[in-house]
């Protein structure tokens, strides 16, 4: 038994427990309670439709990487369209970021430590995981995956052989095809890795790692390239996930500064110790591996300020970054304190970060305990849904609450599962697709709409008569027979 406790086996059981109570809270979880998050709501239908035949970018227009998609199409294909294939999913891509994350702070402490810096990194995900199934969760497992090779290299001298260079491109692609921002801790270790070779003068060993690496990218890409092309919907995939996303939905209107401070300086009081420290590693020790953390860390600042939007999920991808601070910090911490302080200071680290600021047992138990009054509303809107039109009719939710057409099992009237506001694609098809389309009920009001949508008015008041629910802050609007 003794020699189980202190067996790779067992920390990697700690570290799954880990992840099981921080995902218990998503609404997607069995038996929760809760309602499934926006995001998460778009990228379910999206997937549910793919399944039923039609095409991403085309049929449905989203702006996230085709890979998202194709994660929630397989999660329900796998289990029958049960939402649980999903959670699962996220379940085992955390922890395979987990086991990926201790393996690297290994590099630079000793398994207590790189046990606890692991631990209190991932409790901070409660608080940016809002309803689950978000890009930034799963890139976590190819961020871990890339930045373990990248240290071993830098740290330990392990070799960049072709295995490696193609596990590299491949995570590489495979992030870049969930979301083009979230491959900056490559972009950061590459910079690194440049002025290293060149600095060294072993340009044979640049000019063939970057070919090869460029060879395995082109390869990994092949795949997407071929689909979309095959399917006439190249130029739709390119549009949506990169001209969109870099010009429409991302102006260049938020600083380097303010998106360090709002998302990092955002949570708790350890993410700007982790900040702290990676300046502190740098300059303590002006290792190449220590300038390859510092430049990830400020090139994914940088990319987050790119979304152009601040949102708390961004914090995500630090994550992998901020374990290797936490390992660093905790090595030296534990050089100066007794075993029992050293300890003590694990337990209050657990603590601190799970019940006091992230509240994370008490996310928990709400998620189980009973349903809350939005959940309540929205069955009770799928059930007036269901009970006014038969199950191939199409709806329209005029407003950012896809999981509208989740819980009704309805289609959306339009290709678009919620109104991109910000898409001139939209601007000029959402309200001539509702009018093609002339869904047999246009759901409005607060409970669907966070901000002002495409004004429908003209089309409600000549085809449609408002009918009337107990539902409050809603309006469902049905066509005139």
């Amino acid at each position: 038994m003794k020699k189980f406790l202190y067996s790779e086996a067992f920390l990697y059981l700690i570290l799954f427990g880990t992840c099981m109570f921080v995902l218990l809270q998503s609404p997607l979880a069995p038996f929760a309670k809760g309602t499934i998050g926006v995001d998460s709501s778009v990228f379910i239908y999206s997937a549910q439709q793919i399944l039923d035949g039609q095409l991403m970018y085309k049929d449905i227009v989203d702006h996230k990487g085709p890979f998202l998609y194709f994660i929630n199409a397989v999660a329900l294909f796998l289990f029958g369209g049960n939402f649980i294939g999903i959670w699962i999913f996220e379940v085992l891509s955390l922890f395979a970021a987990s086991i990926m994350m201790y393996k690297t702070a290994r590099f630079f402490a000793d398994k207590f430590s790189s046990l606890l810096a692991v631990i209190t990194s991932i409790l901070f995900l409660v608080r940016t995981l809002a309803g689950g199934n978000l890009v930034s969760e799963w890139v976590l497992p190819y961020i871990s995956i890339a930045l373990y090779i990248f240290v071993g290299y830098l740290k330990e001298n392990k070799p960049l052989d072709m295995i490696r260079l193609f596990i590299l491109s491949l995570t590489f692609v495979l992030a870049f095809m969930l979301r083009a921002n979230l491959v900056a801790m490559w972009a950061g270790f590459g910079i690194v890795l440049l002025i290293k070779w060149i600095a060294e003068k072993r340009y044979n060993e640049l000019i063939h790692n970057l070919s090869f690496i460029l060879l395995f990218v082109l390869i990994s890409l092949l795949p997407f390239f071929l689909y979309f092309y095959c399917k006439g919907t190249l130029s739709d995939a390119i549009y949506l996930t990169f001209t969109f996303n870099m010009f429409e939905y991302a102006p260049a209107n938020v600083s380097v500064l303010t998106a360090s401070f709002k998302i990092l300086a955002g949570q708790t009081f350890l993410s700007i110790i982790s900040v702290i420290t990676v300046v502190y590693m740098f300059f303590r020790d002006k290792t190449i591996v220590n300038g390859g953390v510092l430049s990830a860390f400020i090139l994914t600042t940088v990319a987050c300020s790119l979304g152009g939007r601040l949102f708390g999920h961004y914090f995500m991808f630090f994550v992998p970054l901020i374990v290797i601070t936490y390992a660093y910090l905790l090595t030296i911490i534990k050089e100066s304190l007794p075993k029992t302080k050293y300890f003590c200071l694990f337990i209050m680290l657990i603590f601190y970060n799970c019940s006091p600021i992230g509240t994370q047992a008490i996310r928990i138990v709400n998620n189980y305990y009973e349903k809350k009054t939005d959940i309540l509303t929205m069955e009770k809107l799928a059930e007036t849904i269901t009970q006014n039109t038969k199950s191939t009719d199409k709806i329209l939710v005029n407003g950012f609450r896809t999981c509208v057409y989740l819980y009704s099992h309805r289609i959306c009237a339009t290709r678009f599962p919620y109104p991109l506001v910000w898409s001139s694609l939209a601007k000029e098809h959402y309200v001539k697709d509702a009018e093609n389309a002339l869904p047999k009920l246009i759901i409005q009001g607060d409970i669907v709409n966070s901000r002002n949508n495409f004004n429908l008015e003209v089309l409600l008041n000549n085809k449609y008569q408002l009918i009337e629910t107990d539902i409050e802050n809603v309006e469902i609007w049905k066509l005139k027979e």
